[in-house]
């Protein structure tokens, strides 16, 4: 006869088994649960930042024909203005000290005016080529 395992042998090997995938089972569904949590903060934020820019743009579209900036307008659009300590980037000119100021705007925070700027000129070279080369 051949060698048929008994059952207590094929029982054993199930229950190991299932105890195996059991358990990666439960670690995967951990795992998820992490992610799953991640994901939501990261929603929730740039759900955060969404209403953060319509009511910026609100603001902006109160004011588009302003003609003078007075202190309430100032205050509607700026949180805070941050200025750094004077400093020299040549020590033969010491005269000339440099002073960096950033914005914080209400509801966007600090902007990068330069970087827009600079993304801002790289779109626009690349129509420029896309229309030359048509």
């Amino acid at each position: 006869m051949k060698n048929i395992p008994d059952n207590s042998a094929i029982v054993k090997i199930i229950v190991i088994m299932t105890k195996k995938l059991s358990r990666d089972y439960e670690q995967e569904q951990e795992q998820l649960k992490a992610v799953v949590e991640t994901l939501g903060r990261e929603v929730k934020q740039q759900e955060q930042k969404k209403t953060n820019v319509r009511k910026f743009i609100s603001v902006v579209k109160k004011y588009t024909n302003m003609t003078q900036l007075d202190a309430t307008i100032l205050r509607e659009f700026v949180e805070q203005i941050r200025v750094s300590d004077t400093y020299t980037t040549d020590e033969q000119q010491k005269r000339v000290k440099i002073r960096e100021i950033e914005i914080v705007y209400n509801f966007i925070g600090a902007f990068d005016f330069e970087g827009a700027r600079e993304q801002s000129q790289t779109a626009q070279d690349k129509n420029n080529a896309k229309v030359g080369a048509a």
